[in-house]
């Protein structure tokens, strides 16, 4: 390839696309710098039709970067899956060495990718839960603060976020997208005084301006009763959840329990489960849900403000309704009687996740690792011409794809059941169509 070439659309709901412009990257200049970076000025293209003139179209800033990666056969990588295989089935009784070296080793910005693929590997051995465990018991073992453990960006966090990725979230779309379906539906919810926008609200053909007071009572009604409901969901949801997640937070409670005995840490294995169901898997889907396939666009800036306080409620009744959680932001203390609450129905509700039979486990857990672990998964545009006509929006259908060593999964939204292709040729359908297709 000499030439890379970007395009910059307008995308429109309901009309046509508008082409902005295109620019041309010279990849042997790019090959020879490694990295440009700066504004590039978006050039015409004669063959797009577009309803302003050829003047000036504008420029992007990008940050373009060139990197060749060279993919072995699988067979000269077994020496390494075999020696880190053999060291997280022995566990801490083994001497331990490279995994801790790969986590010293892999730097702040890349541990989340190190995370992953690692969670990947043991998820194809049948080892993920082996390996968490063996990443809670290292980090264990180095922490002496109950109020610093897990919250840091350690490998544990990271593969335990990959893992809730892959293993959880069709769980995590039952809980909570009628939750936030409702969410969407409040336009404007507000508790800090600060931040306060009256409105006008009618009666009978009457306006007049809606009070702070007003403004601050309806919102803390709405978000009270969104906490509730989700509380309330997640309560219900412990059959639901998947056996190896269970097994996974089990195994978790108990390494924390062992690790601070007594009454005064009491709270601390359910904070420890928190801190990753809540507070990395939970509060950013809902302040996210796009980035999570819970919705299909980004809320608006007005939308936005509910699912991000009602994230902020459910990190509250994560961290056990600590003072400290409390103190950061006063105004939240409307919502306070539901986060207590909610504190002892998450109690509850870790109680009941983590006392998992051992035999459910194994078959639940046998069937998961017969799965083989995505390599990419997400929006996936296929053609509807085939490549006969142009490329305008309404050419493509937007399915949801999971793509493994295997096969090729499609389904309509990201929680359908999926419909699987041949891994022999993942780019022919049943019938043996041809599928052109965009990976976004």
């Amino acid at each position: 390839m000499e030439a890379l070439c970007l395009e910059a659309w307008d995308w429109d709901l309901v009309s046509r696309n508008d082409f902005l412009g295109k620019m041309v990257i010279d990849v042997q200049r790019l090959r020879l710098a490694q990295q440009e970076e700066g504004w590039f000025r978006l050039q015409p293209d004669q063959s797009k039709s577009r309803r302003h003139d050829e003047g000036n179209l504008g420029s992007l800033q990008l940050e373009v970067r060139l990197r060749d990666e060279t993919v072995l056969p699988s067979s000269y990588y077994q020496p390494l899956v075999h020696l880190l295989c053999h060291e997280v089935k022995l566990g801490m009784q083994g001497p331990g060495q490279l995994i801790p070296l790969i986590e010293e080793t892999s730097s702040t910005e890349c541990r989340q990718d190190v995370a992953t693929n690692l969670l990947k590997l043991f998820l194809g051995q049948g080892l993920a839960k082996d390996f968490l465990d063996l990443l809670f018991q290292l980090e264990l073992s180095r922490t002496s603060e109950t109020n610093t453990l897990f919250r840091s960006n350690s490998l544990a966090s990271k593969s335990m976020e990959s893992f809730l990725k892959v293993a959880g979230m069709q769980y995590l779309h039952g809980v909570l997208v009628p939750i936030i379906n409702k969410v969407f539906e409040e336009k404007y919810v507000e508790l800090d005084p600060s931040k306060v926008e009256v409105k006008d609200v009618g009666c009978s053909g009457l306006h007049r301006p809606q009070t702070e007071a007003e403004v601050l009572e309806q919102s803390a009604q709405t978000l009270r009763a969104h906490l509730g409901a989700l509380l309330s969901a997640l309560s219900r949801s412990v059959r639901a959840c998947p056996a190896v997640v269970r097994a996974t937070f089990r195994q978790l409670f108990r390494r924390v329990r062992e690790r601070f005995p007594g009454a005064q840490h009491e709270n601390v294995p359910f904070i420890a489960v928190t801190s990753f169901l809540c507070l990395r898997f939970f509060s950013p889907a809902i302040m996210s849900p796009k980035l999570f396939h819970l919705r299909e666009r980004h809320a608006d800036a007005r939308t936005s403000r509910t699912p991000l306080l009602l994230a902020k409620a459910v990190q509250n009744v994560g961290n056990m309704d600590t003072p400290a959680s409390r103190a950061k932001e006063a105004w939240m203390e409307p919502l306070q009687p539901t986060v207590r609450q909610g504190v002892a129905q998450l109690k509850d509700f870790i109680t009941k996740l983590v006392d998992i039979e051992e035999k459910d486990e194994l078959d639940l857990q046998r069937t998961l690792s017969l799965q083989a672990a995505p390599v990419k998964e997400g929006p996936l545009f296929i053609h509807r011409t085939k490549g006969k006509g142009p490329l305008m929006s309404s050419s493509f259908k937007k399915l949801y794809f999971s793509l493994t060593t295997e096969a090729l999964s499609f389904a309509k939204t990201p929680s359908s059941k999926m419909t699987s292709n041949s891994s022999q040729n993942p780019g022919v359908n049943r019938h043996g169509e041809e599928l052109p297709f965009l990976l976004n």
